[in-house]
């Protein structure tokens, strides 16, 4: 409360002297006493005829006793104190301001930090601790269910709950309005979720009109909250909504983002495997599942350089199945399928290495790439092969071999060099395996491999 005493304000030099000059001019004595009749300033003489009150507000601040020309004397003095009033009220005014000002402009940059719901929310606790008296604050944000989310802080410890829209909370939600209630026993809207409360404050969470929620400040004492107080708490609140709303939509992009990011991988791993797929058809044989003759010619090059480059052997096993045509004619295509398919299955579990190669050459034919290898160890596999598909058992009638499918098989090897191409092995095979029909199939020949006489 703004007080104005009057032997504060009589102290002043330039008052004083101006009260002086005035009694002189006006030829008459005085005396100034204050509200409890102390003696402020003049002279005392006796008995003065008039007493003239010195008032501000209403208030008494004391009195001029003297003649009558006293009572512009008392004029003078009831207008200099308003003055002095109005003074100190603009000097409060601008305190108070300046405060506000600085008060809203740390929490505005306390907030223009924070990314999450939480931080914005222990901030606006901290504050609003700052600013009023509480037992508890509690945040309610409206869904799209229609149900209130609550956040309850007890000291700096949140607790989270589900609400409804009912009570004062409810009512300022729908409003959009700020409410102070000193006494909710008083108040016929108060519905008691919590016992001990007796008194609160409320103030929508708004954001270009819309109200996002609401921020309670309870006590359990009845509160006289000023409306100075609920200002500054609803300028609070207004800050807070635009940073709650900011984090949402910070939310609400990292989720589309993680999503999106999600998508994509999935989406490049789908291609990937959409890759693998297209190649997979590109490189295998679609009947027996083994590589096809495109492939091998690739793959044959890429090893000749490499065991080239390290002196090292390779051989090749070129195959064919023994009177094949005969088998189709008298077993049908669909049994000669499952024939090749039954061939190249045993192939494959024969030839496992991971530098090794299984591939159709064409119809019946199928080529083996035998990496790091020399005429030994393919004799070997030639050898495994020969008897493993005649182990199968496939009835061959119209075979003049056996009665059961076999192979015939070429074998060549060599050390490749860069000057010699890999076509060369493959002619070396491939008269390796004619070299073994002619000789009664269901065998297999080694060609000695000179690139010369190629």
């Amino acid at each position: 409360m703004i007080q104005v005493k009057l032997k504060k304000l009589l102290a002043k030099p330039e008052l004083c002297s101006l009260i002086k000059n005035l009694s002189l001019a006006l030829n008459t004595s005085f005396l100034i006493t204050d509200e409890q009749g102390n003696m402020v300033l003049g002279e005392f003489n006796g008995v003065f005829p008039c007493h003239y009150p010195i008032t501000l507000n209403e208030q008494i601040l004391g009195q001029i006793h003297g003649e009558e020309t006293a009572q512009i004397i008392a004029q003078m003095l009831t207008h200099a104190a308003y003055q002095e009033f109005e003074k100190k009220s603009l000097a409060i005014e601008t305190l108070e301001k300046y405060e506000e000002i600085n008060f809203l402009s740390d929490i505005s940059h306390k907030l223009s930090i924070c990314l999450t719901l939480q931080e914005i929310m222990d901030v606006v606790v901290e504050e609003t601790n700052k600013l009023l008296k509480n037992d508890n604050i509690s945040f309610k944000f409206l869904n799209q269910r229609g149900e209130l989310e609550v956040f309850s802080y007890q000291g700096k410890i949140c607790y989270k709950s589900q609400g409804t829209i009912s009570s004062i909370s409810g009512h300022v939600l729908r409003s959009g309005k700020a409410e102070i209630v000193n006494n909710v026993s008083e108040d016929s809207r108060y519905i008691a979720d919590d016992p001990n409360t007796k008194s609160l404050i409320c103030a929508p969470l708004k954001v270009q009109n819309q109200t996002i929620g609401v921020i309670k400040v309870s006590h359990v004492q009845p509160t006289n909250y000023t409306s100075e107080e609920l200002k500054l708490f609803t300028s609070l609140t207004s800050q807070a909504a635009a940073a709650i709303q900011t984090a949402q939509y910070y939310e609400k992009l990292k989720e589309y983002s993680q999503t999106l990011e999600e998508k994509v991988i999935q989406r490049t791993q789908e291609l990937e495997q959409a890759k693998k797929e297209l190649e997979y058809l590109a490189n295998v044989d679609e009947l027996t599942q083994v590589y096809n003759r495109r492939y091998f010619n690739e793959y044959l090059l890429r090893e000749w350089k490499i065991l080239a480059r390290e002196r090292k052997f390779i051989s090749l096993i070129l195959g064919d199945v023994d009177y094949f045509k005969l088998y189709n004619d008298c077993y049908f295509h669909q049994a000669g399928d499952k024939c090749l398919q039954k061939v190249t299955k045993l192939m494959k579990q024969l030839v496992k290495r991971p530098a090794d190669l299984v591939a159709r050459f064409g119809g019946e034919e199928f080529v083996i790439i035998l990496s790091n290898t020399n005429s030994l160890g393919a004799e070997k596999v030639a050898q495994q092969l020969c008897l493993g598909v005649e182990n199968l058992k496939i009835p061959h009638c119209c075979s003049q071999c056996s009665p059961y499918v076999t192979l015939s098989l070429g074998v060549a090897t060599t050390i490749p060099t860069a000057h010699v191409s890999p076509e060369k092995l493959i002619k070396a095979a491939d008269q390796a395996l004619y070299q073994a029909k002619a000789t009664g199939r269901n065998r297999y020949c080694l060609y000695e491999f000179r690139p010369q006489t190629l």
